[in-house]
């Protein structure tokens, strides 16, 4: 016998780096599979929960779109009297939904819209006294504004206010009716009186 052996030759045609392709193919189809079935686990997981989660509650269609409305809108004129003419015409547009939400829910009562409003709107800043607003309830808070009469109250929250004790937006930022605002200075006054 010679002392080197004869190579083995590769009887089954195969390349000499096959078995290494293979690997690496198996590795990269299992590496791209792997992550692609994770996503679409967790995807199925999140599509297929059909109750809303504990403590929640499912909006109507009217509750959503009044939740997702628009706070302000803003007129550009030539002139402070055409502006107010577009700022009241927008108001009146605006303000009819949003009185046909509030009064066409079963015929509810006046307090209800005064509630209503504070619980969609007023209660952003007078909840948490946000801006210089007195809290609902805080009667010594209430008692100076209370004083100057509900008519300078409603006039205040309509058209807005800024003074030393804090500012107020027009309509609490909201696009509610006249009547609307009016309930819910009502009702904060009746709560903090």
């Amino acid at each position: 016998m010679s002392a080197h052996q004869p190579k083995q030759s590769n009887d089954s045609g195969e390349l000499p780096f096959a078995p290494t392709l293979r690997k690496t193919i198996v590795i990269l189809l299992i590496g791209f599979a792997t992550p692609v079935i994770a996503l679409l686990l967790i995807v199925h997981f999140i599509s297929s929960e059909t109750t809303p989660p504990a403590g929640s509650r499912v909006l109507s269609a009217s509750e959503a779109a009044q939740r997702i409305a628009p706070v302000g809108r803003v007129a550009v004129a030539s002139s402070a009297s055409a502006a107010s003419a577009a700022n009241a015409a927008a108001t009146s547009s605006a303000a009819a939904p949003a009185t046909a939400a509030a009064s066409g829910a079963a015929g509810a009562t006046v307090a209800d819209a005064g509630k209503k409003l504070y619980a969609s709107s007023c209660v952003a800043c007078h909840g948490a006294g946000i801006a210089g607003a007195p809290k609902v309830g805080d009667k010594a808070a209430w008692a100076p504004r209370i004083a100057k009469g509900e008519a300078t109250l409603v006039d205040h929250a309509i058209h807005g206010y800024a003074g030393k004790s804090g500012a107020m937006p027009p309509r609490g930022g909201s696009n509610a009716s006249d009547d609307d605002v009016k309930a819910a200075v009502a009702y904060m006054v009746a709560k903090s009186s």
